[in-house]
């Protein structure tokens, strides 16, 4: 008997995941599901410019309410370093997309 395990999806900066981003993805997929969740997807983020808001993450945001998904993973330090800060991405987050971050421990 199969277990329909609860959506989360995944956020990656290719700046910094580098040439390990096969690595990066299947370590956010075993932590989904150590945590009881199934990652249905993982959204890439080039380097972050000038926006406001990231183009990959608006896109999340959106997912993450038309799928009903209320789990986020992503790595220590990827919501870092943008134009908008950490918390206010994480305050966007919750608000808009109805979804908690995770971040992944080191």
């Amino acid at each position: 008997m199969s277990v329909n395990l609860p959506l989360a999806y995944g956020y990656i900066r290719l700046d910094l995941a580098g040439h390990v981003l096969t690595t990066c993805e299947q370590r956010m997929q075993a932590f989904a599901r150590e945590q009881g969740y199934q990652l249905a997807a993982v959204f890439h983020e080039r380097a972050p410019r000038d926006a406001t808001l990231p183009q990959a993450f608006i896109d999340l945001i959106d997912e993450c309410r038309r799928a009903e998904a209320h789990m986020v993973f992503t790595l220590c330090g990827h919501l870092a370093g943008m134009a908008t800060p950490r918390t206010c991405l994480l305050d966007v987050m919750a608000a808009r997309g109805r979804a908690h971050v995770c971040e992944l421990p080191v």
